[in-house]
This record gives C-alpha cells, sequence and structure tokens, in this order.
C-alpha cells in the first residue's frame, strides 16, 4: 500500500459515493450534490491508494481569521493508518 496525497476538487460520483457510504455517511447517497459541494470548498486534500480514493479532508475559511474541517473520513479499510493526522496536516 502506498498512499498519495493529492490536493484537488475533481472526483467522479463512483469515487465519492464509495468513500462516503463506506462510513456509513448518508451523504453518500447524493454524489452528485457532494461532486458540486467538493468544487466549493477551498481546500480539499484526498489520499489515494492507486487509483482509488480512501480519505479527504475539506476545510472551510473566510481567508483571514476563522476555518473549520468540514469533512474529515477515511474509509474503515484504511483506519488505524494514520492517514486522516496526514490528511489533516496537509
Amino acid at each position: 500500500m502506498e498512499i498519495t496525497y493529492k490536493d484537488t476538487h475533481e472526483f467522479s460520483w463512483e469515487e465519492l459515493e464509495e468513500l462516503f457510504l463506506s462510513v456509513e455517511w448518508s451523504s453518500g447517497h447524493f454524489p452528485d450534490k457532494l461532486k458540486v459541494a467538493m468544487q466549493n470548498f477551498k481546500t480539499v486534500v484526498s489520499a489515494w491508494d492507486g487509483k482509488k480514493l480512501v480519505g479527504m479532508a475539506c476545510a472551510m475559511d473566510d481567508g483571514i481569521m476563522n476555518a473549520y474541517m468540514h469533512y474529515l473520513l477515511v474509509h474503515p479499510e484504511y483506519q488505524g493508518k494514520k492517514l486522516a493526522r496526514h490528511l489533516f496536516q496537509r
């Protein structure tokens, strides 16, 4: 397993659906909306095992004083491997 990290806003609806449903988030039932949402986040960092999306962190901020992590999720098969820590740090 070689995990790579990407700063991208481009995901297929299938990638988003699989990742979000893997952690039982109901938003995974609306991958078309998730795809649009990813375009609107200022910061999106993703973790990949080859071509498989295995983790994601999305942050929203005002560009001056405030920021918050809106999404931080890791596919269950990859939990416990410090992916969330690496996503958060990026």
